[in-house]
């Protein structure tokens, strides 16, 4: 089972993808000592109208001097929504030796559309990760689950995404043996904390056989936040499964306690009633 930490990309959510460069060669050096596989480091995207920072279109020099620095196998990802097939080449060129895995960001709405980018991208030599979003209504609204074995020979890793933090253990057991009998690939978790789950459903998830989970630093990340990565490590080390160095990792928990004071994610009663009824946080807000 891996760790991918998305701090920098679920985390900018908060900040508009701008981080200061102390902070993040903190994040780089304290993390290559950390038994975490995989760092995603932001979105390659098309420019946007409103301002963004740099880990929102991860530019070739910032995407070089990462690789300088980490010695972690690194990932991006594409939101699926904004990025059409003409322009994957452009925005994954500059990847090339650098990127590791290529994750889509996608609505189940848009199945068909994501296969053909996942295509794409898969032509150009990257690992991809298929991150499906809203778990929690996929029982309701889950016509795209008959499409599941069509992502066979694209996909290297698919994401069950709890978007809006909603899901329970019982539903992370009954959907992972749903995609298990579906998909040849690996399958990941990525949980959000509405309903402060996000532990005992990644460790659900762990126990049922997931590949890989996703997690962040203090729970950096959109909305009610993630899984702390602080939090599962510690856990995973008291069950003897992971050796951990504490300094290492208690440092750069402190370098996000200050950002965490400013922009104080975490859940509240609007996201407690987003997750309960897998509404979209800002409807609900």
């Amino acid at each position: 089972m891996k760790i991918l930490d998305c701090t920098l990309r679920d985390g900018g959510y908060y900040t508009n993808w701008d981080f200061q460069d102390e902070l993040v060669d903190n994040y780089f050096d304290t993390f290559n000592a950390l038994p975490v596989d995989y760092l995603e480091i932001g979105y390659r995207s098309n420019k946007m109208k409103n301002y963004l920072g740099q880990f929102f279109y991860c530019p070739p020099y910032l995407l070089e001097r990462i690789k300088a620095k980490s010695n972690k196998k690194l990932v991006i990802m594409l939101d699926e929504k904004d990025v059409q097939l003409d322009d994957v080449e452009n925005l994954l060129g500059p990847c090339h030796g650098i990127i590791d895995m290529v994750r889509l960001a996608v609505n189940p709405l848009n199945f068909n559309r994501a296969i053909e980018l996942g295509e794409a991208v898969k032509k150009m030599g990257f690992e991809v990760g298929f991150n499906v979003m809203y778990m929690s209504s996929w029982k309701s609204n889950g016509a795209f689950l008959e499409q599941l074995p069509e992502v066979n020979g694209i996909v290297d890793y698919f994401y069950m995404v709890d978007s809006f933090g909603g899901v329970y253990a019982e539903d992370v057991r009954f959907i992972y043996d749903l995609v298990k009998s579906k998909v040849d690939a690996k399958i990941g978790f990525h949980g959000h904390n509405n309903l402060e789950l996000a532990l005992i459903n990644t460790l659900t998830a762990i126990d049922c056989g997931v590949d890989i989970v996703d997690t962040t630093v203090l729970g950096m990340g959109r909305g009610a936040g993630n899984l702390k990565t602080e939090l599962l490590l510690t856990v995973l080390n008291s069950k003897g499964v992971i050796d951990l160095e504490f300094n290492a990792l208690s440092s750069i928990v402190d370098r996000f306690s200050a950002l965490q004071e400013q922009h104080k994610w975490g859940t509240s009663l609007p996201y407690m009633v987003s997750g309960a009824n897998s509404l979209p946080q800002k409807v609900v807000m």
